[in-house]
């Protein structure tokens, strides 16, 4: 077991590697999308949880290349492309009908589990300020890193961003994954870690799983920003000046 080896790279690294390893994080409560640029060792240290075992498993987790995606090696535009569609798109998409399926569920479980109304709150909320989220990056970061991708392919420079650089709004971005992955943890742990309970009806049982489905994929998301495009996005108008 090479620990050393793995003690100093950081978590979003390790991912951006092997996005299945993103598995083997969540088992271990460690977070790799806002977390991302923690080393593992601080990494362990703040989940507290050995991280020899978190190594051990790493190196011991054979079922990778099916499932893994190589985000790292995808072209700038593509990525965005990727999360426009496929995130933006999905949160839009399932975000409504999951409220209404948690809602549905609270009516009935409600007084057995109180902490459902809870959820119900906490995912309207979600919902409304991840809508305002993903219209800034549409509206003003997406375009504008879109521009300076293509001057890069073309050999040209990019206008100065508006905002005067193009870490401001990143940095507000930042921020508001921080909220969402602080949000989604504190669900994890109001709903049990999605354990299903006893007297859940198949109704409960599919509102857990796609609950825990909707996390993965902001996760993942998140971790694509965070640690892949931003720190290109900040490359690239580097690059330009």
């Amino acid at each position: 077991m090479n620990t050393n080896a793995y003690a100093l790279r950081s978590v979003g690294s390790i991912v951006n590697e092997n996005f299945a390893t993103t598995r083997i994080f969540k088992n271990f409560g460690i977070d790799f999308c806002c977390g991302g640029t923690a080393s593992l060792a601080d990494a362990c240290r703040m989940a507290g949880v050995d991280i020899e075992r978190v190594v051990e498993a790493l190196e011991d987790y054979t079922d990778q290349s099916a499932e893994s995606i190589p985000f790292d090696s995808w072209p700038t535009d593509l990525l965005i492309d990727y999360v426009l569609k496929i995130h933006h798109r999905g949160i839009r998409a399932k975000g409504p009908q999951l409220l209404a399926d948690i809602e549905r569920v609270e009516r009935a479980h409600g007084e057995r589990h109180p902490e459902l109304r809870k959820l119900v709150t906490l995912f309207a909320d979600s919902l409304e300020d991840l809508e305002n989220h993903l219209q800034k990056e549409e509206q003003v970061l997406f375009p504008y890193c879109y521009r300076l991708f293509e001057a890069q392919q073309q050999g040209q420079r990019c206008e100065p961003m508006h905002c005067g650089t193009v870490a401001n709004p990143i940095r507000v971005m930042l921020r508001e994954h921080s909220d969402e992955g602080t949000r989604y943890k504190y669900i994890r742990t109001l709903m049990n870690n999605f354990e299903v309970p006893e007297d859940a009806c198949p109704t409960y049982r599919l509102m857990l799983q796609d609950l825990e489905a909707f996390m993965d994929g902001l996760f993942e998301h998140i971790h694509i920003e965070n640690n892949i495009l931003f720190p290109r996005f900040i490359t690239l108008e580097g690059a330009g000046a």
